[in-house]
């Protein structure tokens, strides 16, 4: 009886994961992690390009640069997205969709510049 129960048990608890598992990809916020991952990866992609092609001291001021955007995206998409009466999902995709556009459009700004080497 306690082989039957404990089985029952697992099987409870294992579509419990299952659902809770589905019910976040429902929501959509797993596309848009992975849609900002790629986007970071191009962003550091071309960082990295054009940061080889700059002397020295420019490469110490893009560094500074790029540190100082990581620190402005992030608080700026945190001010834009836990406004008071938001949170939750909603707060957390509209943070995630925040850095994504803003890493867009660094990346953007950043292929310029390494254009003009």
């Amino acid at each position: 009886m306690k082989k039957i129960l404990l089985g029952l048990f697992f099987c409870f608890c294992f579509n419990q994961f299952v659902f809770s598992q589905q019910h976040v990809d429902a929501t959509g916020e797993t596309e848009l992690y992975e849609a900002y991952d790629k986007s970071d990866k191009e962003l550091n992609k071309v960082y990295n390009q054009l940061k080889k092609k700059l002397g020295t001291k420019d490469q110490a001021a893009l560094v500074a640069a790029q540190k100082d955007w990581i620190k402005f995206r992030d608080s700026n998409c945190k001010f834009k997205s836990y406004p008071e009466g938001y949170g939750g999902v909603i707060g957390n995709k509209m943070y995630a969709d925040c850095r994504m556009q803003l890493t867009l459009a660094r990346t953007k700004e950043l292929k310029s510049l390494l254009k003009g080497f």
